[in-house]
């Protein structure tokens, strides 16, 4: 079932062309995401901002990009050179759209994650044109200087997940490539440990609060368990959703909201919603669902940016699960 889930997904990707927006940073009322479909206005990297409610959109490198994040007064991305739909070189932009700077002009990277003044990443071996070949991991600094490699062969990779580490307090957090677990390790890739007891589709970090979701595969549907821990994997609380996919996109005052995804056809169209796990009643409650088509971008103040297939623009809708006007 997770395969279709995966098919699916990537069909709506092709289809639409806003990448869920996993990766990318949020200021207090502005939200950075980006699209990879061309024939969209908002293909590229895009900054929304809302006033009052009422959303600006602005897109600031109108090119084919990856991993789009904000760190400081930068977003770091990955761009294409034209030479390889898999691998990219690496190039960071001020919000505004002004000062693009490339950090490297190798066309070797697939995935990157900006952590304080270090870039960390998933690097194809010179001149190695195979996309299957295992990945380097390394890390450099934000201007490109003292790049190194970690782990020639590391035990994750970049494929059918949002994101391929997080970093926290000195450790990495992966799913491992051979049995889909959750894991932590010491930077310099060794101590690893098993957080998860069974296969998971997503993990994100909230302070000193990590949550991932563990799969149960069903013989017709798969059921997910949503885990809070704490970072070296004690468990704290667990719940249970029977929905198509569970992933985490905000935790406020010991609410922890997330969206789940199902295909309606075999042509691209969706729904998404949003529901609300609270861990004062144990309870969930469906919040909202989004139009056909309508496509969750980020966590803004006071809610969620989400664009609207039909209108073209970004609404908020807020914590209360209602559409801000």
């Amino acid at each position: 079932m997770r395969k279709k889930y995966i098919i699916a997904l990537l069909s709506v990707i092709m289809l639409f062309g806003v990448v869920p927006a996993y990766g990318t940073g949020a200021s207090e009322d502005s939200l950075v995401w980006d699209s990879e479909n061309e024939f969209s206005r908002f293909f590229g990297i895009n900054v929304t901002t809302f006033t009052d409610n009422q959303s600006t959109t602005k897109s600031i490198y109108p090119k084919y990009v990856r991993d789009s994040q904000m760190a400081g007064e930068w977003i770091y991305f990955l761009v294409s050179d034209g030479t390889d739909e898999w691998f990219f070189q690496i190039a960071k932009i001020k919000k505004d759209g002004s000062a693009f700077t490339y950090i490297s002009q190798d066309p070797d990277f697939s995935s990157i994650d900006v952590v304080g003044d270090t870039i960390y990443f998933l690097k194809r071996r010179k001149g190695d044109e195979d996309f299957q070949t295992p990945l380097s991991f390394g890390s450099m600094r934000t201007d490109g200087t003292k790049e190194k490699i970690v782990m020639s062969k590391p035990p994750f990779n970049d494929m059918g997940i949002d994101k391929f580490i997080t970093i926290n307090k000195g450790y990495i957090y992966y799913k491992n490539y051979d049995n889909d677990k959750l894991y932590r390790m010491k930077k310099d890739g060794t101590g690893a440990k098993v957080i998860s007891s069974k296969g998971v589709s997503a993990y994100e970090f909230y302070g000193d609060v990590l949550f991932f979701s563990e799969v149960v595969e069903g013989r017709y549907n798969d059921s997910y368990i949503g885990v809070f821990v704490n970072p070296n994997g004690t468990r704290k609380t667990t719940f249970v959703s029977k929905e198509y996919t569970l992933d985490p996109v905000a935790y406020v005052d010991n609410k922890f909201y997330y969206t789940t995804f199902k295909a309606e056809d075999d042509v691209g169209n969706f729904k998404t919603d949003i529901h609300v796990y609270s861990r004062y009643t144990g309870k969930t409650n469906k919040l909202l669902s989004l139009d056909t088509n309508d496509q969750f971008l980020g966590k803004v103040e006071g809610g969620f940016a989400v664009l609207s297939f039909k209108k073209d623009t970004v609404y908020k809708v807020g914590f209360d699960g209602k559409v801000k006007k």
